[in-house]
Formats: C-alpha cells, structure tokens, sequence
C-alpha cells in the first residue's frame, strides 16, 4: 500500500467535528493482515493510526471548537499474574462519554506488556476510547490502533519462533497473522511523544529542554543502540512508559 493509497483513504473517511484525517497521515501505518476467506488465506492491507496520532486528532477537534476534552483516571478491571486488564473514559464537551477497554498480557505477551503492562494497557485503551468518537476510524481496520496490530504481529512470531525451536512447526497460519508492508512500518519518534519524553526528563532530573534532549540522546542510546534521531514509535513508547515508571516510584516518598 503506497502512501498515496492511504491519503485516498484518509481522504475518503468521514471528518471529525473541525478535523480531517488527511491532516494526520503521518500518524498513519499500513499493516497487512492474513485471514482465511473462501479461497483460502489471503492477505489484506488496512491502515491502523497511532495512539497519538488518535490524541493529536481529539485535541485539535476541540481547540478549534474551544471545548473541553477529560480522561478519567484508568479503572483496573482484572489485575493477576497473568493479565491488566483496564477501562479508561474519555468526556468531550462536544460529543459526550466513550470508554476504552485493553489488556496487557503479563504471559505470553510482548516485552512491552510483561514489562510495562499499565502503560500499554492505559495507551490501548485510550486509543479504543478515541475511535469510539471517529478518530482514526477507517473503513475495514476496527477500533484497534497501529500498536494493536503490531503487538498481535509480534507475539505471532514469537508463537512461531517457539514452536520452530521446540520442533513442533506448525502449518497453520494464525486467523489474524499481521506484518508490516508499508514504509512507515516502525514508525519515528512522533512529536507528541519527543515532547512528553522531555517533560518527564524535566519533571525526574530537572534541568531545561536542552539538558533533557541531551540525557534523553543517552538513555536512548544505552537501551536501543541509537540516538533520538533515529528513534521509532514503539521504543518512545517504551522509555515514556519507563519513567513514568520511575515517576510512579518516587511519589510516595515525595508525598
């Protein structure tokens, strides 16, 4: 699917309130998904919109209408060994309550879920809130987001890999088998996500912009081997999701 593909998409889906899709294209990932249909398995490409991408959308809609738009503090649905589950609700002034509910595996799930299982289920949950308004809900792709789809891909071939090692391959291809087909596959470090990286740096050690760039540049180039330059979506997500871990830990003490 070419990008020009997906503005025909973007461009083709009903607008929200005072915003249209086609202004957040860069928000927008093509993924392919394998299902079984009557000829067989077949492959299928959708475009999935990020969580910020769903974000950047909302908040816009309601700045331009001057309205308000709250999310609620997550409610924990199910919390065990084996799963998060969490309900987040979102209130626009202009269009009323939705809700969103994720889980997060803490077995069989991605490294994101087992080691930053609120923050994952907390991010898909607020997306799935968000497309119950219209944000980012495209024709065929549902209320998941891009880091829906990419988790389910993911623990795909992690399924494959395990069962490859243990000698038992299996010949039948998942019901929701998902990879990447377009550029923006892995997506870069957005501009939302850069900013509140900052803002939690800032908030953690102190110090301004350029001090947190700066510690933001080495912290991402002892986890992932690369700088802020070359940052994508999913690791942005990951270290947001470790210090808001680190911030979580500090609060009783600041209390």
């Amino acid at each position: 699917m070419t990008r020009e593909q997906i503005l025909q998409i973007l461009r083709a889906t009903p607008n929200v309130g005072k915003v249209a899709h086609e202004e957040f294209a860069d928000y927008v990932v093509a993924l392919t998904q394998r299902r079984r249909g009557e000829d067989g398995w077949q492959n299928t490409e959708h475009p999935y919109m990020t969580v910020d991408g769903k974000l950047a959308m909302a908040n816009q809609d309601h700045a331009r209408q001057d309205k308000r738009l709250d999310f609620g503090a997550p409610i924990v649905l199910v919390d065990n060994e084996e799963q998060l589950t969490l309900m987040v609700s979102v209130t626009s002034e202009c269009y009323g309550a939705r809700h969103g509910i994720a889980t997060s595996r803490r077995l069989g799930g991605t490294a994101a879920e087992r080691e930053f299982p609120w923050e994952v289920a907390e991010t898909s949950a607020t997306g799935r809130a968000l497309s119950m308004f219209g944000y980012g809900l495209f024709p065929g792709s549902g209320l998941a987001s891009a880091e829906d789809m990419l988790r389910v891909g993911n623990n795909d071939t992690q399924r494959g890999s395990g069962e490859r090692r243990s000698g038992q391959p299996s010949t039948r291809p998942s019901l929701n088998e998902t990879h990447a087909t377009y550029a923006r596959a892995h997506p870069p470090l957005s501009p939302i996500q850069r900013a509140k990286l900052i803002e939690l740096w800032r908030n953690l050690r102190g110090g301004g912009e350029l001090d947190a760039t700066e510690g933001l540049e080495k912290l991402f180039v002892a986890n992932f081997k690369h700088g802020l330059a070359d940052a994508t979506y999913e690791e942005g997500a990951r270290l947001t999701g470790q210090l808001l871990g680190e911030i979580r830990q500090r609060a009783p003490q600041n209390g």
